[in-house]
Parts: structure tokens; C-alpha cells; sequence
């Protein structure tokens, strides 16, 4: 099926034309949507924790649905064609210990993949739910996912995205997200596979005291594609995001980072700040950034900051005068740089696995 999407991971508010960060566009041939079956799910779930499956209930979705970061075409074409997804509701006053892992895997039988998913974190409670996209690396899909998040009165919500697609595969992970009063999200996404990567989250802190943490690595190589947008958009007062993200590019890839801290009106004393590293492993990659602060509020404290740039030559003469080689050295380096958000993933088996791909990636390059 033909498949045309507009203004992707739009900037809330345009700049310069030609800096080509506004928006994308992207028109492509995907197989037809045809029925997720490889979602399995265990019997029972911990105590407070209540896991449905979209397409095996009856769920329905308000018409005035959450904002995301790729945008509503992205959203709508979800809503419209999801073959898979979960809803997560989490009883208030819950401490859910272990994280809940969903496995969500692309094969010759599940060729497509458009997931919907929907986590709640009733008042007090706290939660980590693990979405994890991965296929062979010759297979020719598409994956295509949406993920709400509301985090209520003192609740938290940790959202870990990890995307390991092969280069045969589009992908999108788009998500929309609240906090309420005292509400923490902390989001964390590695892209690390996919032909054409867009990864975007749009998070509204109206509640008072509220809070978002993003962190994000991201690794291009061949003639990858990468597009992330996020946005930490604050309403509340006192409330806090912090935005953060490290990547590494080879071959011929690309890659687009927006970030935008938007102060509303009414949300004094509230403080935002983000950082992104690129660094660049060929002399024929594109890396564009396009870090943005809005502000309709006198009282705020907002922080951007982007670099973009070779590996230090004098770390990498330092390392290789210990005894490495050139590549185990720009390898180190790498690790080192993934390694504060990495930490962050609280399943030790997939933290392993990561490293494993991002060190297999980086010995296959000939950069």
C-alpha cells in the first residue's frame, strides 16, 4: 500500500526554510496492514497492575486525543490501522517493582507492525514499561507506533522505547504524554535500527510541581535516515524537563534533532533545559539541530545547548598510546558516550544486548 505522510516531527514554530528542519514529508510503499499475531502476553500480571490488549477488548478512544510529537497524521494513520498494542493501568498507590516488557517483533509472518498503546498511572503509583521493536536485518516491513502516557497525581511513569529494525524497515515511535500534579515521565528512547527512523514525543506538564526526563542515543550508518522531535511543553508552575541526547554517525546517514522547551503563560518558576552530541565518524554524513526555546512566561530558566563535531584527537591519541587500536579506541569513545543514557534501561539483558549491537555496528563500518 502507498503510504504519504506530511509535516512529521514539525517544528511548533517554523524557522528559516532552507535550514530544512521544519518538517518532513515522506512517501513510500509499506506492505498492507494485515494482523499482528506475535504479541504474547504472560497469564497474570503483579497485583494492581491491569494489562489489556487493544484489539481484544473495547477500548475506544476519546475523538479529542493527546498531541504527539510526530503529529496528528502520524496519530491518525495509528488509530486507523493499529493491528496491535496494550493498555496499561496502573491502581493508584502501586509501586510496580519488576518493569513490564513487551516484545514487539517483526518477521516474514508480521511483516507490519502499527501498535497503539496506552499507559495510566493512577495517583501515587509508579511503573517501568519496556517496548522493544526488533526484526531480521534483511527484512523488508514497516513499523509504525503510538504511545500514550498520563501520569497522574505523584505518579511515575518510566517509558523505555528500544528499536533495533532492520534496514529494510520504516519506523516510527511517536508519543504524546501528561503530567499531573507532582506527575513524573522520564522517557527513554534508543534508535538504533530502521531504514528511515522517526522518533518524537510531545509532553505536557500541566500540573504543578511536574516533571519529564528524555533521554535518547541514537547511531546512523549506510544511508540511514534519523528524525527525532521533542517537545517538553510546560504549563504548570515549578515544573522541570530536562531533554538529552547522544548520538554517533557513519557512512552516508542523516539525521535531524528539534528539541523545544515551550514555557506557556502561568508557568513561573519552572526550568527546562536540553543538550545534544553528535559526533561524526565520516566526512560524508549530514547532521542538522535545531534546538528551540519558547517562552510567554517572565519567570522561567530555560537552557539549550547543541555540538557537532569529529572524535577528539587528542582522547583518541591518548587511548591509542595505551596500547588500542585506532578502531577500539573510536569504539571506546562511543560506548563511553551512549554509556550515561544506556544506564538508564533497567533490565540488565537488554542494556547487554545494546552494547553488543552498537559494538557490531560500529566493527561493520568501514568509516
Amino acid at each position: 500500500m502507498k503510504l504519504e505522510l506530511q509535516d512529521i516531527d514539525r517544528l511548533p514554530t517554523p524557522t528559516w526554510s532552507w535550514l530544512g528542519v521544519n518538517g518532513e514529508t515522506l512517501e513510500t510503499e509499506i506492505p498492507e496492514v494485515t494482523p499482528y499475531t506475535a504479541l504474547s502476553l504472560p497469564e497474570s500480571w503483579p497485583e494492581g497492575v491491569k494489562v489489556s490488549e487493544v484489539l481484544k477488548s473495547d477500548i475506544v478512544f476519546l475523538e479529542g486525543d493527546i498531541e504527539t510529537g510526530a503529529g496528528a497524521q502520524v496519530r491518525d494513520f495509528v488509530k486507523a490501522n493499529h493491528n496491535a498494542g496494550v493498555f496499561v493501568e496502573i491502581k493508584a498507590g502501586t509501586q510496580v517493582a519488576e518493569p513490564l516488557v513487551f516484545d514487539y517483533t517483526l518477521d516474514a509472518e508480521n511483516p507490519v507492525l502499527t501498535d497503539e498503546n496506552t499507559i495510566i498511572a493512577e495517583p501515587g503509583s509508579s511503573v517501568t514499561v519496556v517496548l522493544r521493536y526488533s526484526s531480521a536485518n534483511d527484512l523488508q516491513g514497516f513499523h509504525a507506533g503510538l504511545t500514550r502516557i498520563y501520569a497522574k497525581h505523584d505518579a511515575k511513569i518510566t517509558l523505555v522505547q528500544v528499536q533495533v529494525l532492520g534496514t529494510g524497515c520504516p519506523h516510527f515511535s511517536d508519543v504524546g504524554g501528561t503530567a499531573f500534579e507532582n506527575g513524573t515521565i522520564e522517557l527513554i528512547q534508543a534508535e538504533l535500527g530502521g531504514s528511515r527512523a522517526y522518533a518524537a514525543a510531545k509532553c505536557k506538564l500541566t500540573g504543578n510541581r511536574s516533571r519529564l526526563e528524555i533521554g535518547n542515543i541514537y547511531l546512523g550508518d549506510g544511508k540511514r535516515t534519523i528524525d527525532i522531535n521533542y517537545v517538553a511543553e510546560h504549563t504548570g508552575k515549578k515544573t522541570t524537563s530536562e531533554i538529552l541526547s547522544r548520538g554517533a554517525m557513519l557512512g552516508e546517514s542523516k539525521k535531524i534533532f528539534r528539541g523545544t522547551i515551550d514555557f506557556k503563560r502561568g508557568s513561573a518558576g519552572s526550568k527546562g533545559h536540553e543538550e545534544e552530541y553528535a559526533v561524526l565518524l565520516s566526512p560524508r554524513v549530514r547532521g542538522r539541530s535545531a534546538p528551540l526555546i519558547l517562552c510567554e512566561e517572565e519567570d522561567v530558566d530555560g537552557q539549550h545547548a547543541a555540538s557537532t563535531g569529529r572524535i577528539d584527537e587528542n582522547r583518541l591519541f591518548y587511548l591509542m598510546s595505551r596500547g588500542l587500536s585506532e578502531t577500539d579506541a573510536r569504539r571506546l569513545i562511543i560506548e563511553a558516550q551512549f554509556a550515561p543514557i544506556l544506564a538508564r534501561i533497567p533490565i540488565e539483558s537488554i542494556r547487554n544486548d545494546l552494547q553488543d549491537h552498537i559494538v557490531g555496528r560500529l566493527n561493520e563500518s568501514d568509516d
